[in-house]
């Protein structure tokens, strides 16, 4: 917190009890030149006042005998509202009023910045503060300045605590712990769902169940109705071992805000979660990261050492201004990749024009592969577009806003005719919906 450093020094400051007493004082002093009886009492009015602030003075402790230490997530996650906890020891201290400032990053956004408590009786002080991390990177913690009086006192003590530390701010590892049960019960439920299957889509064994009015008779197991006397039907499931690919557009456009975030650190915590949820689902992920050329590529692997590579590569990457070549990224792709994948391509959609080379070598790529083209779109144009229209001037903004919106539903017309997929969602909202369409694709057995 950049501007403590200035406002608490170390030393003693007086408490408002203290100023009062003090200005009653030279009150006192001021009439002692009226009558020498006042003066006397100005003499021992202010003796006591300094007996009784030497005796607060010494039941405060010393600098020395504070421990400080954080708790904190280790990594924070972009994005993510997380909670820090400055915890301070002095058994001296116990009993004490406090007020704790941490030095924390100005871009993880701490709030509050001052934090009061007290030292519990064993003297024990919790403080704790929300951050909210729009950036990824490397951070800096810095010192922690306290204060400490007593509750009836008449100083406080301001000491700064040495405790650097550093913190790291990675792509939103909260969101898929959230996720884990929501796909516990989810692997569960579609155990014993029957899947529709495409001519030439392969499957895989997945158990037997008995016989429902509207199964295909061609699945009837007949071994198994014999041992059982009752029908029973082979249920198959999406063959596992897939490949997917994630291509993350890293050019000028996924600088734009979008939200709390800008475009590409929404598409990092997309990417993330979603290479995540295919590993627990058995497929092979890798990832290409390019903007006017490639910058990174993973090829597709299973595993936790897997997605470590690829959490420390979503973690590192950072936007370029200048313009995406999806010529090179996707001619870079099919020849690094042989087998039919689904191709998760995180970017930008415009207008047709400005889309042209986009749409042109994705569907090229969606000759061999199932390609998937995934754009976001910004809430303050959605909010243009729909809030109501009471002036002049917002009806150019409506107007502004509508035409934008239909251009990129234009473009993703275009990828629709030529096979290639298309998902245009609000930033805010892109990681749980791309998740639930690539768990739709895996239903329907496409990829």
């Amino acid at each position: 917190m950049a501007d403590l450093p200035t406002r608490w020094g170390g030393g003693l400051a007086p408490q408002p009890r203290l100023i009062w007493a003090v200005g009653i004082g030279a009150g006192l002093i001021a009439l002692a030149t009226v009558s020498p009886l006042l003066a006397f009492v100005a003499v021992v009015y202010h003796t006591g006042l300094v007996i009784i602030a030497a005796r607060d003075l010494a039941l405060l402790p010393g600098r020395q005998g504070y421990r400080v230490r954080r708790v904190m997530p280790e990594p924070f996650s972009l994005g993510e509202p997380e909670e820090v906890t400055v915890v301070i020891e002095n058994r001296a201290a116990a009993g004490l009023m406090a007020r704790v400032a941490d030095h924390a990053p100005d871009l993880l956004r701490p709030s509050p910045r001052e934090v009061g408590g007290r030292f519990d009786a064993t003297g024990v002080l919790r403080a704790a503060y929300r951050t909210r991390s729009p950036k990824r990177g490397a951070y800096v913690f810095d010192a922690v300045d306290l204060q400490v009086w007593r509750r009836d006192g008449w100083w406080r003590r301001q000491i700064r605590l040495p405790d650097r530390e550093d913190a790291a701010v990675f792509p939103n590892v909260v969101a898929i712990r959230r996720i884990q049960l929501t796909l516990r019960r989810g692997l569960r439920a579609m155990a014993g769902m029957r899947r529709a299957r495409p001519p030439g889509a392969s499957t895989a064994f997945a158990g037997l169940r008995e016989y429902v009015r509207g199964d295909d008779v061609r699945r009837v197991s007949w071994t198994a109705t014999a041992r059982r006397d009752r029908p029973v039907v082979v249920e198959v499931e999406a063959e596992r071992g897939q490949q997917v690919i994630i291509a993350l557009d890293c050019g000028r456009l996924m600088t734009a805000p979008a939200g709390d975030l800008d475009k590409l650190d929404h598409a990092v915590n997309a990417a993330l979660m979603l290479a995540w949820v295919a590993q627990a689902f058995g497929d092979r992920v890798g990832l290409m990261t390019f903007d006017d050329r490639v910058t990174d590529f993973i090829k597709p692997e299973r595993g936790p050492a897997q997605l470590r590579r690829i959490t420390e590569a979503l973690y590192a990457i950072q936007p370029e201004f200048v313009e995406p070549d999806f010529g090179h990224a996707m001619t870079h792709l099919a020849l690094r990749v042989g087998r039919r994948s689904m191709v998760v391509l995180l970017t930008d959609v415009q207008d047709p024009e400005a889309s042209r080379e986009l749409v042109a070598h994705a569907l090229r790529l969606a000759a061999r592969h199932l390609v998937l083209v995934v754009a976001m779109s910004d809430p303050a144009v959605l909010t243009a577009r729909d809030d109501p229209i009471d002036t002049t001037s917002r009806a150019y903004e409506w107007a502004a806003a509508e035409e934008f919106v239909s251009s990129r539903r234009e473009s993703f017309e275009l990828l629709r005719r030529g096979g290639v997929l298309g998902l245009d969602v609000v930033a805010g909202k892109l990681s749980p919906t791309l998740v639930e369409r690539y768990l739709e694709l895996k239903e329907r057995a496409l990829l």
